[in-house]
């Protein structure tokens, strides 16, 4: 029994001493210190800057040490108005509390507790909210949107319109409020196929309002854009600056600028090879035209101008029109040319039965032929109606014509052709300036016309229908 005792009270003993050990891992400090730090001295003398560099291990700021985090990276973002420490891929977050001289207190704004599902997420501060854009976990990328609440001291999902996802090339705008995903590239490990390891890519370009939070579709990516990226890495999009970001792609740097939607690339080699050496993007920064890079190691700033002359532009843009689109109005475009194809030879049928008509009119001087059968039709209509004091409609006359089913505008332009010709046909065989075919508007409808033939002509077009 004692020894049962025994075993059960160490059994006890082990299992606190492993939850002790445990809640020691996790802890992070509410509040740390730094002093005498030349890159953060850098940082904050800059009043107007704002910029998000990603620390190397030598620069890392958050005492991680002994916790479950210390593989993990840190973000610095700074804005106008503060500073701001981020554990990657944890929604851990530090803000700069006070500054003494030379002395950082920073201090936990957070009570993150569900890490790892943002891996290579897109942090950054807009409008004095803090966001996170994408990442993976838990077995896939996402493309949700996130947004820290500064009274819980928690991540809030903000629910958009859309789910685009993004495998690290996306871009944010700080002065139009808007997140750019020039591409998406889909892994979902719990789908088997190319989805569930290497991913799929989706060539769709959007941006993201971060007021209205609804996804906006652009266009389709190029197909020279597209050949540029169809082999990317997260690596390859590793510096954002003003209005885009640097591409790395066969040792060579291009300029991804979101705004003006245009493709630049380096002429510079020496450019290219500071960029290659500093793919990592760490310790990295732009301010103007000036890219600083942190040594650790010598605790000092090297700096590299970046000037547009060093760049000329593609002649391709990054997007251009959806596909969709493109068949859309390919099909709008065929459309419109079959139907102006038949008008043209519509009209042409008619004018040239009309030019046939007067033309043996003006050879035989003989009344018989002086109408074609279509306008005898629209004649005996006229005449049959007007003997019984009836006028015709115009919806009659285009069913005479054959024009019924055509468009208001090629019915009312055939109808005056027609009765112009007869009327004009009409006065050079009664060589008098009376016209056959006249026309009142409706009384009930001002808007309409309705036709009839005088009660003075009809004996006159009766005896010519007689001897045609």
């Amino acid at each position: 029994m004692k020894y049962a005792k025994s075993v059960i009270f160490t059994i006890f003993i082990l299992l606190v001493f492993m939850l002790r050990a445990n809640a020691a891992i996790i802890q992070l400090p509410e509040q740390f210190t730094i002093t005498n730090n030349p890159f953060l001295d850098k940082i904050t003398s800059i009043n107007d800057l704002e910029c998000k560099v990603f620390l190397s291990k030598q620069n890392e700021m958050i005492p991680i040490e002994g916790t479950i985090f210390k593989m993990n990276g840190q973000e610095l973002i700074k804005t106008k108005e503060s500073l701001y420490l981020f554990i990657s891929q944890t929604g851990v977050i530090y803000q700069l509390e006070e500054k003494v001289n030379s002395s950082y207190t920073f201090h936990r704004i957070d009570n993150t507790i569900n890490i790892n599902y943002n891996i290579a997420s897109n942090n950054f501060v807009w409008n004095k909210n803090i966001y996170s854009y994408g990442g993976y976990g838990f077995w896939k990328l996402n493309g949700h949107l996130r947004s820290f609440n500064f009274l819980d001291r928690e991540w809030d999902i903000a629910p958009a319109n859309n789910e685009i996802i993004s495998n690290g090339h996306n871009w944010f705008s700080k002065n139009e409020g808007r997140v750019y995903v020039p591409f998406q590239s889909i892994i979902n490990a719990g789908i088997v196929g190319p989805e569930s390891m290497s991913g799929i890519k989706n060539y769709d370009s959007y941006y993201l309002d971060l007021t209205s939070k609804k996804w906006v579709k652009l266009g389709t990516m190029h197909a020279s854009a597209k050949k540029l990226v169809e082999e990317s890495s997260i690596t390859n999009s590793f510096f954002a600056i003003d209005s885009g970001y640097i591409y790395l792609y066969e040792d060579e740097a291009y300029y991804f600028n979101f705004i003006a939607n245009k493709i630049y690339k380096s002429k510079n080699s020496e450019l290219n090879q500071f960029f290659i050496r500093r793919a990592n993007s760490k310790d990295i920064f732009l301010y103007k035209d000036s890219i600083f890079s942190f040594s650790p190691e010598n605790q000092s700033y090297s700096t590299k101008k970046l000037l547009s002359p060093s760049f000329e532009i593609l002649n391709f843009p990054i997007w251009g029109l959806d596909n969709n689109y493109f068949y859309v109005i390919a099909f709008v475009v065929f459309m419109l040319t079959v139907f102006s194809f038949s008008i043209w030879l519509f009209n042409r049928s008619v004018d040239k039965k009309l030019e046939q008509s007067q033309l043996k009119i003006l050879k035989s001087k003989s009344v018989n032929q002086a109408f074609v059968g279509t306008e005898v039709a629209l004649i005996s209509l006229l005449l049959r109606s007007s003997k019984q004091n009836m006028n015709v409609e115009i919806n009659e006359i285009n069913h005479v014509l054959g024009i019924k089913d055509k468009n208001v505008g090629l019915q009312k332009k055939v109808r005056s052709d027609m009765i112009n010709a007869i009327n004009e046909k009409y006065q050079f065989v009664t060589q008098s300036e009376l016209q056959l075919i006249s026309s009142v508007r409706k009384e009930d409808d001002k808007r309409f016309y309705e036709y009839f033939i005088s009660a003075t002509e009809i004996k006159s077009i009766e005896r010519i229908l007689e001897q045609n």
